[in-house]
């Protein structure tokens, strides 16, 4: 049963479908107004994934240069109309301190909760908002009066204009859902087919048995069927039984994504030469300009290995710089082998991890029907949509947590006039 914070009252000036990132932003900026909103949750509770981000610390937003995908181009006049520094400012006005990690700007007490505490309890607080949980919104109608929105439970809501938040498919044991994508599509609204975005590869299991538990410095390059390198990403990689994770390998999982569905073999080559000193240990998207074909390093390798062999018997060749389960898997191969392996470990990619696995999705509602200055519906006016409802998905490091923020910010404000 729906729980709410406030008497029953099923009109308002605003419907918010959706109690995430995008929707309690836009909630706040309505109520600071003065509008009468009523935020629609499918879920117990709002702000679940939220809690989730970061690993529980919430990376607020990505201070560096903004990298998109899907429409990268609307994305970046999202965020032209409402910049970083206007974000800033409302979280600022919310009372929450941060603290800069690099690029990354977390809460300065390093706990998710402490966003969605700013966001939710001024809310939680005000009269002119009613925050109704298990409502999960299955139909949008356009009426003389505004709309009307139709809960999974037979209660609806009405009011003058209707915002779009309910988020994609992605991590739908915290919230993620695609419930909505019908209802929008039913509206005239183009749905472009979601994928999983930000999540682990799938890899022949014979590429990493015996390696499960590692976690490997490495340069990630991505190759397509031709070898030829796609993508290219640095930092951690995690190792399963079934595959590879880690923020660097999930940064290369919509590539994947991409040449799995044009029927491509993808194969993944780690660079491990961070293990040996031959290459900075560092987390970043390597840009296209940089890109080059598996193996560069590996006469850096051998020579690495030669050098070693001048003091060190073959048998403890690799001993103190390697972890055991690398070491046992290279033992007995040639100084030319090993240094063909540790300059380019190949993993033949054989599917993505699911969405409960995901961070985000690829795809989502075409955005080309969507005024990216107000996040108002080219098509149905009063209807804004916002958030992971749209075909656009960030890098790792708060790039969507941003994009959420913005056009939340943008649709709260336009749709409270």
């Amino acid at each position: 049963m729906p729980t709410s914070m406030r008497p029953a009252e099923n009109k308002g000036d605003l419907i918010i479908i959706g109690g995430g990132a995008s929707g309690l932003a836009a909630a706040c900026i309505a109520m600071q107004r003065g509008k009468r909103v009523l935020l629609l949750e499918a879920r117990d509770r709002v702000g679940k994934k939220l809690l989730a981000t970061g690993n529980g610390r919430c990376n607020l937003m990505n201070m560096g240069a903004p990298v998109y995908f899907g429409h990268p181009r609307f994305a970046l006049e999202v965020l032209r109309h409402c910049p970083r520094e206007e974000v800033l400012r409302f979280f600022d006005a919310l009372g929450l301190t941060t603290v800069a990690e690099g690029d990354l700007l977390y809460p300065a007490s390093m706990q998710a909760a402490a966003v969605l505490d700013v966001l939710r309890l001024p809310l939680a607080d005000s009269p002119r908002v009613r925050m109704v949980t298990g409502a999960e919104a299955v139909d949008i109608r356009r009426e003389a009066s505004g709309f009307s929105v139709r809960c999974a439970n037979g209660d609806s809501y009405m009011a003058p204009a209707v915002i779009a938040a309910a988020g994609g498919p992605a991590q739908p044991r915290l919230s993620g859902s695609d419930s909505l994508f019908p209802v929008l599509e039913a509206l005239g609204h183009r749905l472009i087919a979601p994928r999983p975005a930000l999540t682990g590869l799938v890899t022949q299991k014979g590429d990493v048995r015996g390696l499960k538990g590692m976690r490997l410095p490495a340069r990630c390059t991505l190759t397509d069927s031709a070898g030829r390198p796609v993508a290219a990403t640095e930092g951690e990689v995690l190792f399963a039984d079934d595959g590879v994770s880690g923020v660097c390998v999930m940064q290369l999982s919509r590539d994947a994504g991409a040449l799995l569905e044009r029927g491509e073999k993808p194969r993944l080559y780690l660079d491990l030469s961070p293990l040996l000193g031959l290459m900075p240990r560092r987390m970043r998207r390597v840009p296209q300009g940089e890109l080059s074909p598996p193996g560069e390093n590996r006469a850096a390798v051998l020579a690495w290995l030669t050098q070693r062999a001048r003091h060190l018997p073959a048998e403890r060749l690799l001993t103190g710089a390697l972890p055991r389960l690398l070491h046992d898997r290279l033992r007995g191969l040639s100084p030319a082998d090993t240094a063909a392996l540790l300059a380019a470990f190949p993993l033949d990619v054989i599917g993505l991890r699911g969405f409960d696995h995901a961070q985000v999705a690829a795809g989502g509602i075409d955005p080309a029907d969507v005024d990216p200055a107000t996040m108002q519906s080219r098509l149905v006016p009063g209807l804004y949509l916002t958030g992971e409802l749209l075909d656009v998905d960030g890098d790792c490091g708060g790039h969507n947590l941003l994009f959420a923020w913005a056009g939340g910010l943008l649709a709260g404000r336009h749709a409270a006039g």
